[in-house]
């Protein structure tokens, strides 16, 4: 008995083009759709490239040079480079008041670092810095070196010009009750009032809660604000305010040599202006001479309130 094979399916030309049309529409909605997901990636992508500083800051701590970069990715690489040519003279261990002064150093460059942008954020993205809390200036153990300034009167910027530190900024420059305001702020963290003529803040200053006012003589506290009330013929003087950084006690704990600053004092070499290097400079006396200075006396102290 014969078989007879099937013989194939006939397929027309016209079933042919409708396949091929189909495959060639399903292909285009693919590439559609990868458009749209590829697009924002590519934005994204390209975004964080933006964001990634194409700069390094370079910051100076003493001898140590601090570089902080970011890779490709955004990541922070921070360097540091040790260079003892770098060294100020102030920070190295044989100056006056070493660690005072490189603490201070260190406390105003690291207030001083921008922040900058994080992978993610826009390129303008402007951070607040963070506010560094204040660290008051703790008491010196030794006595200071006399004719040194121990304050942070100034600064020289990068053009080489001097400009007054903020503690120091405004009021009359020069003048004992500019310095002594300034050198308290710098020293306590305490703003005090404009109160007028030195002789008559002793008076004005119990009417702040920041502060007491000390009138027993029998003691010097250190970083106080000394009140002079001028007496007799110089009666009409505007009075004088001294800060005093540092006292020498015998064994049992009097006064004898009083280290202070101040402004427009005795032997300033430009009286009613700042002169660099002279106000704020060290000086030493007597307990005796400090209580009765020429021309005035001592009626108080200004201090901290505990």
């Amino acid at each position: 008995m014969n078989r007879v094979r099937d013989s194939p399916p006939n397929i027309s030309a016209g079933f042919l083009h409708y396949l091929w049309i189909s495959f060639i529409m399903d292909l285009r909605k693919g590439l559609i759709s990868m458009k749209k997901r590829l697009i924002p990636a590519l934005s994204i992508a390209f975004s964080l490239v933006l964001s990634v500083p194409a700069f390094a800051q370079h910051i100076y701590i003493g001898d140590t040079e601090t570089v902080i970069s970011y890779d490709e990715k955004g990541n922070k690489i921070i360097t540091l480079i040790f260079d003892p040519a770098k060294t100020p003279d102030y920070m190295k261990p044989d100056s006056p008041n070493y660690w005072r002064k490189a603490e201070q150093a260190q406390m105003v460059q690291i207030a001083d670092v921008p922040a900058f942008p994080q992978a993610g954020q826009a390129a303008d993205f402007t951070a607040q810095p963070e506010e560094t809390p204040f660290q008051p200036i703790p008491p010196l153990t030794e006595a200071p070196e006399v004719g040194t300034v121990l304050a942070e009167i100034e600064y020289m910027d990068k053009n080489g010009e001097i400009h007054f530190t903020e503690t120091y900024y405004g009021g009359e420059d020069g003048q004992c009750t500019w310095y002594a305001r300034g050198r308290f702020r710098e020293v306590h963290g305490i703003v005090l009032p404009y109160m007028g003529n030195a002789k008559v803040w002793a008076d004005k200053a119990g009417n702040y809660p920041e502060v007491d006012v000390i009138t027993d003589l029998s003691d010097v506290p250190e970083q106080a604000v000394a009140v002079f009330r001028p007496t007799g013929r110089f009666r009409d003087w505007p009075g004088h305010v001294r800060f005093v950084e540092y006292v020498e006690r015998d064994k049992y704990g009097k006064p004898e040599t009083v280290y202070y600053t101040d402004a427009n004092g005795a032997g300033d070499p430009e009286k009613d202006s700042y002169t660099s290097g002279y106000d704020g400079s060290v000086k030493a006396v007597s307990y005796a001479d400090f209580l009765e200075p020429y021309g005035s006396k001592l009626i108080g102290y200004i201090l901290p309130r505990k």
